[in-house]
């Protein structure tokens, strides 16, 4: 875990914001050679730069935990696209603060000459950009991945973009089935505790949050799992609402597929979230997920990659993360 503030923003549900007069319309199938462009990785969270509207050095957080592409406000007004209808909201999504929404516009979002995104919602970000010391000119979140294939390579910090269509993995990785497709990233997974229960569970993987497996209370209550988080300390992480506290514990393994992480650092978040996908018990986030040589998303076909790095086996009987002092 890097530092203490963790950007944690997989529950994060848009509201209903003013529309548009005109709806942009879906982004068309796309036939195109593979686009690969290099990530920085910045406190184990993935800034890509993207052209918006021809300008190009835009600096955008890949999420796939947020169900809307999300544009800074400041960067709309000094682009000139004055945000309009803009409403206060308090208690959206993680933490307590208050956030900002403007109604969509229509842009022109592209990594070089493949157009990624065409509609964005827009919200004020300074917070966010301020809390975590990082250039934020808005959000890709979940609408980007469902039109494409996105690979994510850990070892060189690149992304490349495919066509979905006629994709196929001929890789060695491990194909996990996506349990929804149409909304979220989410996998099923298996967790054991100290004591040898096992309990399958649907977690979102969001490359928003640098958690390793962070799990909600109620799921926590529900499953009587409160023995794995025995250690009173608590973490601060921050979100789009602002602050919320978490508490660390101890997972005996989590098995994704055929690969096992052991002896875990896992959170639980102290306080339930505002919003949350029905039957999510928690999320994994980037510390779990850069531990593989490469991460595939193609949701068009219902699914996640996760290839190993020959290197550096996640199953090493190792926590994934290095343990909290």
């Amino acid at each position: 875990m890097i530092g203490s503030l963790l950007l944690a923003m997989s529950t994060t549900l848009l509201p209903q914001s003013p529309q548009p007069q005109r709806v942009a319309p879906l982004i068309p199938e796309q036939h195109f050679a593979p686009v690969t462009v290099p990530f920085d990785y910045f406190n184990r969270h993935i800034f890509i730069t993207i052209t918006l509207n021809g300008t190009p050095g835009m600096v955008f957080l890949l999420d796939s935990g947020t169900s809307s592409n999300i544009l800074s406000m400041n960067t709309a007004i000094t682009m000139g696209l004055q945000p309009v209808s803009v409403q206060q909201q308090k208690g959206l999504g993680l933490g307590s603060g208050k956030v900002y929404v403007a109604a969509a516009k229509d842009i022109d979002a592209r990594i070089g000459d493949i157009e990624i995104a065409n509609l964005m919602a827009v919200i004020d970000l300074k917070d966010l950009e301020h809390r975590f010391g990082h250039r934020i000119d808005g959000i890709l979140g979940f609408p980007f991945l469902k039109n494409f294939v996105v690979e994510l390579d850990f070892n060189k910090h690149l992304l490349t973009l495919m066509p979905s269509k006629k994709y196929s993995y001929r890789g060695p990785g491990d194909m996990l089935y996506l349990t929804s497709r149409s909304k979220a990233t989410s996998i099923p997974v298996m967790v054991s505790t100290v004591d040898h229960t096992q309990r399958q569970i649907k977690v979102e993987v969001d490359t928003g949050s640098d958690v390793t497996l962070l799990l909600y209370p109620q799921f926590v209550h529900g499953a009587h799992l409160e023995g794995i988080f025995p250690n009173k300390s608590q973490q601060q992480a921050y979100g789009l609402g602002g602050y919320f506290l978490m508490q660390y514990g101890v997972l005996n393994t989590l098995l994704m597929g055929r690969t096992e992480a052991s002896h875990l650092i896992i959170f639980k978040m102290l306080s339930e979230p505002i919003a949350t996908r029905s039957g999510f018990a928690g999320v994994i986030g980037t510390s779990l997920l850069d531990q593989f040589g490469k991460v595939v998303f193609d949701v068009p076909r219902g699914h996640i990659i996760l290839e190993m790095n020959p290197v550096n086996q996640v199953s090493a009987n190792r926590p994934a993360v290095p343990a909290i002092p």
